[in-house]
């Protein structure tokens, strides 16, 4: 009897198609895998904090220039420019490790940053939505920088020129709006008491004007023109500056030379030597010259003076309001003598502010203030 022939094993059918499970399972956890390995790294990515990566970079790499422009910059500061701020922070992020931290004014809507320096802020950033990912979440970046909270100062800086003047803070012209407020509201204006007396005389009554300005990042520079747009020097005092009224020379020069003349004829219109003498260099139809011609100084007699002396003579403190108006201080001692021994001496002196108006030409006094009163030397 023939023997059969042995038939080889079979696989199973079952083993094959585990074999085959396992593999796509493998491929298929495998590629879920991948898929949410890049799901949480975009979703890591959309983080808002990922938005300031350009800025941190943009600090360290002192490309700040770049970031900070025109266009970003979310400045009040009314008189200080790009450079300025440019110049400012660049110095603060250079003191120290620079880090950042969630600002407090931050919301779900716009993510805003504090960028520190030695742990001290230097300023924030707002972002803002820049693009999708490949899960079409958000990706953020960077979008104003507000410096102001953490480098303007409260500093209120007034400026006190003529009017006519014009003042500029870091090249940026001051205007009305600028002028400071007094007490009650109003601009501040101050008028030069001295020129009260003659104002009726005046074509123009000159006047000082306070601007005050404020919120500045770095010391303001300013400087200031008169209204013929001669530059004009500027004295500090503590936060404020003030410039003097503009000076004519050929004005002073003129008047000076006419005070020893002057200063004669008043004084001896006044002790009754020369009465009358001294009218044609008093402002003509002024009320001066009427309350000169009124005034009645129950001098000594004349006719008992033996002679007379001027001295300790002075002409200084010159002010020019206009071309046609200049004050000076004058001083003189008139010493008067007589024949009496009870007055042998008397002293007619003055020591007072001397206002002079120039009209057709001609220089004439027309205002003498603070006269001090007669005072007697002698027995």
């Amino acid at each position: 009897m023939a023997k059969r022939r042995k038939q080889g094993a079979k696989v199973p059918v079952y083993g094959i198609f585990m074999l085959i499970y396992i593999i796509v399972g493998v491929i298929l956890c495998f590629h879920l895998w991948n898929k949410l390995e890049k799901y949480l790294i975009d979703l890591e990515a959309s983080l808002p904090k990922y938005g300031m990566d350009e800025v941190m970079a943009a600090i360290s790499e002192n490309r700040i220039d770049d970031i900070i422009r025109q266009d970003t910059l979310e400045t009040i500061a009314k008189y200080e420019g790009l450079e300025e701020y440019r110049s400012l922070l660049k110095e603060k992020l250079s003191s120290g490790e620079v880090t950042m931290q969630e600002s407090k004014q931050a919301t779900k809507e716009v993510p805003r940053y504090t960028v520190l320096a030695g742990g001290q802020p230097v300023m924030d950033v707002s972002l803002k939505v820049v693009g999708k990912n490949d899960h079409d979440l958000d990706l953020w970046g960077y979008d104003k920088f507000y410096a102001d909270d953490y480098s303007i100062s409260d500093t209120v800086y007034e400026v006190t020129v003529p009017d006519g003047s014009v003042v500029t803070v870091n090249g940026h012209t001051l205007t009305d709006a600028d002028i400071a407020k007094d007490e009650n509201g109003d601009k501040k204006v101050t008028e030069i008491a001295d020129l009260k007396v003659i104002e009726q005389y005046l074509d123009h009554v000159p006047s000082f004007i306070t601007y005050a300005v404020e919120g500045f990042i770095v010391e303001p520079r300013f400087s200031a023109v008169d209204k013929d747009g001669n530059a004009m020097d500027l004295t500090r005092d503590g936060n404020s500056y003030s410039a003097g009224l503009p000076t004519y020379p050929e004005a002073v020069a003129e008047v000076e030379a006419l005070v020893p003349t002057i200063m004669e004829a008043y004084g001896l219109h006044f002790i009754g030597k020369n009465t009358g003498g001294v009218y044609k260099y008093l402002l003509p139809d002024s009320q001066y010259k009427e309350d000169v011609k009124s005034v009645v100084t129950y001098f000594y007699p004349t006719e008992k003076i033996t002679s007379y002396e001027f001295g300790n003579e002075s002409c200084d403190d010159f002010i020019t309001y206009s071309p046609d108006c200049v004050s000076c201080h004058i001083y003189f001692d008139l010493i008067v003598k007589f024949n009496s021994a009870a007055y042998k001496t008397k002293n007619e002196g003055s020591d007072a502010t001397w206002i002079f108006l120039k009209r057709d030409g001609t220089w004439y006094l027309s205002q003498v203030l603070r006269q001090k009163s007669i005072e007697y030397d002698g027995d």
